[in-house]
């Protein structure tokens, strides 16, 4: 395998939602706060001069920041003559493997998606109990549409890689399903809870 090696440092803009509970005393949240907070983002403690406060903008008891991170990317071109981000590094931080972060994240996002299909089928079970029978639907938009707001408190239509949740419901079964990570159905990191 042929490789270059590419660094390109460029900044990465973003907003963050603050809850007004990191606010100071008088309940504005400063420039000085925000940077602080979003430095220690995610358990990484990045030097202050990395993270550029541009907007902070008050919406009730939340706040909307508008910053920019000092990030680097390392890129790597593979064999097939194709660039490749390989490795990331925030501020003057060591240099992080970019496929490590990325199955931490998706760890992370599969956790969540086994607790949201576990609160979809504990709101179907409720359903089941009070009509008979489970929802009978062919798309989880249409089952969230009857469940919401009396078994279901809140509304769950996608999973965290931002693909719709599917459904398959006669009255007496159903299939709970997020395709996962590779967005393909019937493949091993899909992540299902299925009653038959």
């Amino acid at each position: 395998m042929r490789k270059l090696i590419l660094s390109i440092s460029i900044v990465i803009t973003f907003s963050v939602v603050l809850v007004a509970f990191h606010a100071n005393a008088a309940g504005d949240l400063t420039p000085k706060e925000a940077r602080k907070i979003i430095a220690r983002m995610a358990g990484i403690e990045l030097p202050s001069d990395a993270v550029r406060v541009k907007d902070i903008s008050s919406f009730g008891n939340s706040y909307v920041v508008t910053a920019q991170v000092e990030t680097a990317f390392r890129f790597v071109k593979d064999d097939k003559d194709k660039w490749k981000i390989t490795e990331i590094r925030t501020g003057d931080r060591k240099w992080e493997d970019v496929e490590m972060l990325v199955k931490a994240l998706n760890t992370e996002k599969s956790s969540r998606v086994h607790a949201e299909l576990e609160t979809i089928a504990t709101a179907l079970e409720s359903y089941k109990r009070e009509h008979g029978f489970y929802v009978e639907a062919k798309t989880e938009a249409a089952l969230v549409d009857h469940l919401n707001p009396r078994y279901l408190a809140r509304i769950i239509r996608v999973d965290p890689w931002h693909r719709p949740y599917e459904y398959q419901g006669p009255r007496s079964s159903f299939l709970l399903r997020s395709v996962g990570p590779d967005g393909k159905i019937d493949t091993p990191d899909d992540i299902s809870i299925s009653k038959q």
